[in-house]
This record gives C-alpha cells, sequence and structure tokens, in this order.
C-alpha cells in the first residue's frame, strides 16, 4: 500500500506546493498517513518518486529514490525549484515481498506515458508468467522491476497501438486501455482461482490527458481511497501551510487527485466513488465513469 497524488492544470504548481508545504503533504503522508486500509498511520518509507512534464507532447521527467521521502533533502531542494502543470507523485510501502530498489519505485515511463499505483494485485505470484506471455516483446523487454504495479503497467501498454513512438492519446483511448487492462486481470484472477482481494487505483497520463481508477475486486469490501478536487487554483493564504482551493468562477483550471486530501478543508474534496473511472481531458474537464463488472455495487460508494 502507498499513497500517490497527482496534478493537472493549465498553469504550473511549484512542486513543494504539493509535496512539502500543505498539511497534509506527499512528504507528511510517507510517515502520516490516516486512510490506509492495511495500517492505519503506517510508514510509506520504501521510496519515492516525482514524475513532471515540461511540455506538450514530449517525454516527462522522473526522479525516484530508495530513501523515505521524508529524509531526502534532494527531493526538498528540487521541490523549490521545479514548477509543472503535469506532476505525478508517489510515496512506497512495499507488497508482495518485493525489494526496495529505484526500479522498483514508482511512477515508470514508456515513451510519452507514464503510470503509478496504490494498492497490490491479490495473488500475482500466480498470474505473473501469464501476463508476461501475453506482453509483445518490446514491451516486456522495457520491465526493470519486479512488482505487481509495473507489470501492470505493462499490460496496459500491450493494450494500445505503438506506444512508444506516439506523443499523445486520447482519453478515449487511455480509458479503454485502462479499463481494458482491468478486464484482463480479474479474468486471470478468476481462472487462476485467487480470491485474495486486488486493490487496483491506477493512474496513467500521456502529459496531456489523465486517466486513474479507484477500484477493488470485491462487491462488498473497502478500495484504497482517492479523492480529488478542482477549480481556479490550489495556493496558501498568506505564505501559511493552510491551502484551498480557490473557486474563482466555474471554470476548472486546476484538478488534484490524492490518495488523501492535501488540506484538512473537507469542502475542497470529492471521494470518487468505489470502482469508477477519472478522467481529465486536456481541457481540463473532469469525468466520472463507474466500472460496470461482476464487481460493481450500485449502493456502494
Amino acid at each position: 500500500m502507498c499513497r500517490f497524488l497527482l496534478y493537472k492544470s493549465n498553469s504550473p504548481i511549484l512542486l513543494a506546493d504539493l509535496l512539502t508545504r500543505p498539511a497534509h503533504s506527499m512528504i507528511m503522508q510517507s510517515f502520516n498517513c490516516k486512510l490506509r486500509l492495511d495500517m492505519p498511520e503506517a510508514m510509506n518509507g520504501d521510496g519515492f518518486g516525482i514524475g513532471w512534464f515540461d511540455e506538450p507532447r514530449s517525454p516527462g521527467c522522473i526522479f525516484t529514490s530508495t530513501l523515505p521521502a521524508w529524509s531526502n533533502l534532494n527531493l526538498q531542494r528540487l521541490a523549490e525549484k521545479i514548477k509543472s502543470a503535469l506532476v505525478f507523485a508517489h510515496v512506497r510501502a512495499t507488497t508482495g515481498n518485493t525489494a526496495t530498489s529505484e526500479s522498483n519505485c514508482h511512477p515508470w515511463q514508456f515513451g510519452n506515458l507514464m503510470w503509478m499505483h496504490n494498492g497490490n494485485i491479490g495473488g500475482f505470484e500466480r498470474i505473473k508468467r501469464r501476463l508476461q506471455n501475453s506482453l509483445r516483446e518490446d514491451i516486456y523487454l522495457a520491465i526493470q522491476g519486479t512488482t505487481d504495479s509495473e507489470h501492470a503497467f505493462a499490460l496496459f501498454l500491450n493494450m494500445l497501438d505503438s506506444p512508444q513512438s506516439r506523443k499523445e492519446f486520447s482519453y478515449q483511448e487511455l480509458r479503454q486501455a485502462m479499463l481494458d487492462t482491468i478486464k484482463q486481470l480479474n479474468e486471470w484472477l478468476d481462472e487462476a482461482g485467487i480470491e485474495e482481494r486486488s486493490l487496483l487505483n491506477f493512474a496513467v497520463t500521456d502529459g496531456q490527458s489523465v486517466v486513474c481508477t479507484r477500484y477493488v475486486t470485491s462487491r462488498d469490501l473497502d478500495a484504497a481511497s482517492l479523492f480529488y478536487s478542482s477549480g481556479s487554483e490550489f495556493k496558501s493564504e498568506a505564505d501559511s501551510r493552510q491551502y484551498r482551493m480557490v473557486k474563482a468562477n466555474k471554470r476548472e483550471d486546476v484538478v488534484v487527485v490524492a490518495s488523501e486530501p492535501l488540506t484538512y478543508e473537507r469542502s475542497d474534496w470529492l471521494a470518487i466513488p468505489t470502482n469508477t473511472l477519472l478522467a481529465i481531458t486536456p481541457k481540463l474537464n473532469v469525468l466520472l465513469y463507474p466500472i460496470k463488472d461482476q464487481y460493481w455495487n450500485p449502493d456502494r460508494r
């Protein structure tokens, strides 16, 4: 179990305004998270990763480390200098006895696509070989680590045509590939007789559109937490740690999605319903789609 956030806006934000300064920033969530299903208030200290995009239709940049986010001075230095209008951030807690290594730290990148995951694929070792055998050669060879999360990214890439050479994808393409990925995982898990719960909070972007999910392979059990906030600007009040999502008009110029709200202003944040896909279009429209498969439960939020 981990924590992640993503930020998309019409204008760049200083990374520190997401990672280090808010009252419940990603740094804070690395050692004082509140909503983890397995162990509330547990540590997310098995490394971290930050991904950001400087220019449209060009690959992003990723910085990862196996150090805990709270003790990495380079992260704090970079956060005070780098600005971006599209940011992925992830603090890691290992699952499945995987190694703490940079190759296992989120996010990952393939061409212009960037991916991260909070959760786990239950019984992954029993479907890992089958997943690998399904991949095209170039995608299989791109896998560097051992996590279920990176293998899920590979499966997602396998659902797309020419993912390495293309510079952008429509949000509809990304949405369908995400749904196909979840569907395929469910089929393999069912065929292997795996009853362990899978938590599939995935996020992917091509630098233009964003697609993420809040999903669990159960009609009754809880999914890992995921919230979003949108408005005109995400900023602090008078240089304090009290950040707000300002809603100056009806337009959405900023969207933040996070495992846990970055602030304690409850009115700023909405929980993404369980087993739902959220898409952010290049024009910053936020679209919610229920994932109506065998685990869909209309009476659950």
